[in-house]
């Protein structure tokens, strides 16, 4: 099993509502088998960039990763999210289920 993770900050704070809903939009491709969307909490007191959203999906196996990417939902959360955020970094790690 496979865990995509993904941080994202926005921009302008004023976005975060939108962004959000870009992320979610995610939710329905068929591909993830759980699918979640947080906002960080920022309580971390080590200065450095705190991301404003985490996004997490475990998915089966390499190929069924490359499906979820290659899915429409993936482009379109792309397309509304991608104008509004500053960074994004994102991390594969496989989990034990």
């Amino acid at each position: 099993m496979i865990r995509h993770i993904a941080f994202f900050s926005a921009i302008d704070p004023a976005d975060l509502d939108e962004i959000e809903a870009g992320l979610w939009v995610l939710k329905d491709n068929p591909h993830a088998l759980s699918f979640a969307v947080h906002r960080n909490l920022k309580l971390d007191e080590i200065p450095g960039p705190h991301p404003d959203f985490i996004v997490m999906a475990d998915i089966k196996d390499e190929n069924a990763l490359a499906a979820y990417k290659a899915h429409p939902l993936y482009a379109e959360s792309i397309r509304r999210v991608r104008p509004l955020r500053d960074i994004r970094v994102a991390a594969d790690i496989t989990i034990d289920t």
